[in-house]
């Protein structure tokens, strides 16, 4: 057993403590009080003092080196859904309508392990460390409260680096993965406009049912048609608001919906080619149309060196076997991209699955239990990247 792996057990019931304690107090983004007086705490008994910015939640702490030299952030995310739990674990959320569904409490409590290993080899390290508690991941805005803190801006970090929980993975397992990793999120939402009148005169109204139902079908086709096949893209159009009566014609629909794409090239495609056939659309059929489209968080995509490093650290401490490649980028969307618009880094995945089928639900499912394993393949990792990175 190496000296890191060493520090993790003898820190492993405290580490058990404090998840459990964040699990049991959940709280929502930009909410995340206790949270953030529980963190805060713990890195003052561990020596480690706060940057010199100001954030509503959430915190931001520095861990100068015994010798100058490089910047690096360690990132993980700290807010809970919006959703009753149902996992029947004996420290189940007491927050009523909220709970750690996504793994946030495993993400907080993995950089806390971190930071206080991390600590304890200071004279080893030649830099400085950042370690972002970040609120407010879950309705992706806290990475931009973050970046408008100053905290870049003061510390200057050259890279930066996050994980996340994925119940794919086996508990105690990394997975990795080189460029695209996760999707961007944009939002969409067409109003199709229209002459209103009786249902049973047709001819003399312009429906906007009918136009926008031909625009729904057709906005597909830019997936089969325009996206490459060895590309990945999603549009969903979720909501369809139309009409209040059964034999009257409205003078308006509205379709709203959410694109996904992995690459800034087809994000730009997508936005150009649902513009392009929901007018042209809409025209075909003797209505009109307005595109609203609002661009969110961008994709998370990987730099090929510092994943790397991050493979390299987690085999040192975990084991070859027990860091996977992940074969395709996941299309849901993280905050952690923001940051990656500002400096190089990567994320990586801790497994969280094991034989308990609980464990194996998707994330955001009330029922989910996490393998408290991914919290010390989390911290290990962090831990070993941050001391070769600084050495």
């Amino acid at each position: 057993m190496d000296a890191i792996w060493q520090k993790i057990e003898n820190y492993r019931e405290d580490a058990l403590a404090i998840r459990r304690e964040i699990h049991r107090h959940p709280e929502l983004s930009m909410e995340e009080f206790h949270t953030t007086a529980l963190v805060k705490e713990t890195l003052a008994k561990y020596g480690i003092g706060l940057a010199d910015v100001e954030l509503p939640t959430g915190a931001a702490a520095i861990l100068e080196g015994a010798a100058p030299g490089k910047t690096i952030l360690l990132r993980a995310d700290m807010d809970a859904l919006p959703m009753e739990e149902k996992s029947g674990l004996p420290f189940a959320s007491e927050n009523p309508g909220a709970c750690h569904s996504c793994g946030h409490d495993i993400h907080t409590t993995a950089l806390l392990l971190a930071a206080r290993i991390l600590s304890e080899m200071r004279e080893q390290l030649h830099g400085r460390i950042i370690f972002l508690f970040q609120p407010a991941e879950e309705k992706l805005g806290g990475s931009q409260t973050v970046i408008d803190s100053g905290l870049f801006k003061k510390y200057q970090p050259e890279i930066a680096v996050g994980l996340h929980c994925w119940p794919d993975l086996p508990g105690g397992t990394v997975g990795v993965r080189k460029g695209p990793f996760m999707a961007s999120s944009d939002s969409v939402k067409i109003t199709v406009r229209g002459r209103g009148g009786h249902g049973a005169h047709p001819h003399k109204s312009i429906d906007p049912i009918t136009a926008a139902a031909y625009i729904l079908t057709e906005l597909q086709t830019i997936i089969s048609r325009s996206v490459a096949p060895l590309d990945s893209a999603v549009l969903t159009m979720g909501k369809f608001t139309a009409g209040t009566a059964a034999n009257v014609i409205p003078d308006e629909v509205v379709m709203e919906g959410t694109v996904r794409t992995v690459t800034h090239e087809t994000r730009a495609l997508m936005e150009e080619k649902i513009r392009t056939v929901a007018e042209h659309g809409a025209l075909a059929l003797g209505a009109s149309c307005e595109v609203e489209y609002k661009k969110g968080v961008p994709a998370v995509v990987c730099d090929y060196g510092v994943t790397e490093q991050l493979e390299r650290a987690a085999a040192a401490e975990l084991g070859a076997d027990k860091v996977l490649t992940l074969e395709t980028p996941s299309m849901g969307s993280e905050d952690f991209a923001r940051y990656l618009e500002l400096v190089p880094g990567a994320m990586f995945r801790i497994g969280t699955s094991n034989e308990n089928p609980a464990t194996r639900l998707p994330l955001h499912n009330s029922g989910i239990v996490f393998d408290e394993e991914a919290i010390f393949a989390g911290a290990a990792t962090f831990v070993r990247f941050a001391a070769e990175y600084l050495k």
